[in-house]
Order: structure tokens, then C-alpha cells, then sequence
């Protein structure tokens, strides 16, 4: 019971808290398989292709943590941390990223990289480690990883600033 009105109080206060917006990423990190499956197919299913690329761009919103971040596409939400590896005066640079993925907030994957943030850019690149698991199928047995690249457009104001 306590851990379970601790956990409301800690979503009420971010509730509100105030949020901003980060970024939009046009190119997301969640899962890969838009980068990796979907593109390459473009010229023989470019509908197809059309409507997976919007389902995975994603809007992400920095929490009043520094450092938090949650993003919600069509296809996936996440909650991701950015760390400072080198930072310039005005917040830019390179960040180390680690992120948690769930589709309808039925944990499904996990990532981790860097990130570039400069002028209204982010461009990221790294890992992601992802299985199918859905509610009606939670079944976490068969994981692939794939190769992620990450383009954001957005205020883009780095962790901490």
C-alpha cells in the first residue's frame, strides 16, 4: 500500500509539474525496424512505408527532471535520460542516452546511445534491444537488436539548462 500511494504521489506531482516541448524526433530511436525494415522497401510499398514513417515520429516532452524525457508516437511511448558527456556554454553537445520502451505502456524494449544536440537539431545514434511483446501476447522470450539513427527538430534545450 505505501509503495502504491508513493508512486501516485510521484505521478501527481509530475503531473503538475510544468513540461515542456523538447523535440519532435522525425526519425525515432524506439525500436529501429522503420530504419531497418521499412525504408529499404520504399520503392516497391511506398504507402506502406508512408504510413510507418508516421507512425513512428515520435513528440517528446522534457520532465521537470533534468535529464527526463517522455515521447509518445502512433507506434511506441518511451522514457528516456539524457546524460551530459561533453556540454558547450549554451547547453548543446554530446549526450549519452538510455531509454525504456512500451507500446501501450506494455514494456517492450530498451536503448541506449548518444546524442548531438546543435542549433534546433538532436541527431542520435545507437542500439535498441526490442521483442514483440504485446498485452495479448507478453511473451518476452525472443529479442533482436538493431542499429537506431535519430533525427529531432525542435527548442531542443539541452538536460540541465
Amino acid at each position: 500500500m505505501p509503495l502504491t500511494l508513493s508512486l501516485v504521489a510521484a505521478g501527481l506531482t509530475l503531473a503538475a509539474a510544468p513540461v515542456r516541448l523538447d523535440r519532435v524526433d522525425l526519425l525515432s530511436e524506439d525500436e529501429g525496424t522503420f530504419l531497418n525494415y521499412d525504408l529499404p522497401l520504399f520503392s516497391a510499398y511506398a504507402p506502406i512505408t508512408g504510413g510507418r514513417f508516421l507512425e513512428q515520429v515520435k513528440v517528446v516532452l522534457s520532465l521537470p527532471v533534468s535529464g527526463l524525457y517522455a515521447g509518445a508516437s502512433i507506434a511506441s511511448q518511451s522514457l528516456s535520460y539524457e546524460g551530459p558527456l561533453w556540454r558547450s556554454q549554451d547547453g548543446r553537445g554530446l549526450f549519452w542516452v538510455g531509454s525504456l520502451h512500451t507500446r501501450l505502456l506494455m514494456p517492450y524494449g530498451a536503448h541506449a546511445g548518444v546524442a548531438w544536440r546543435f542549433g534546433l537539431m538532436r541527431l542520435g545514434v545507437g542500439a535498441s534491444l526490442s521483442t514483440e511483446a504485446t498485452w495479448t501476447r507478453p511473451e518476452w522470450s525472443q529479442w533482436r537488436v538493431l542499429p537506431v539513427l535519430a533525427v529531432g527538430i525542435g527548442p531542443n534545450v539541452a538536460p540541465g539548462m
